[in-house]
């Protein structure tokens, strides 16, 4: 059986409001990311180099599932978690360490 591709929830009212806030270039270089991240499979995603996708060992959801870090850009990071095929982000950072902070 073939693995599915990824769907993506955008959906979170923190991750849109910073998203709906970027300038053409930045928002158009995200949009590419998330057009790619549509068009692979979790464990290609796990393996792609340039996206560092990676657990943040200090932060959990109230449900406790775990929350991860990936690179849109060299200047954008977001926060996302995973459910099932899903990946709902959750947040979008320009300062790589701010991903990984409370």
């Amino acid at each position: 059986m073939k693995p599915k591709q990824i769907e993506i929830d955008m959906n979170s009212p923190v991750f849109q409001k910073d998203f709906f806030a970027l300038e053409k270039n930045e928002l158009t270089a995200i949009v590419k990311v998330l057009h790619k991240i549509s068009q692979i499979t979790w464990p290609m995603l796990y393996a792609d180099q340039g996206l560092k996708w990676e657990s943040i060992s200090s932060k959990k959801t109230n449900t406790n599932d775990r929350i991860y870090s990936f690179r849109f850009s060299q200047k954008y990071r977001a926060t996302a978690i995973r459910e099932g095929n899903f990946l709902r982000l959750l947040t979008l950072h320009t300062d790589h360490d701010s991903a990984y902070s409370k």
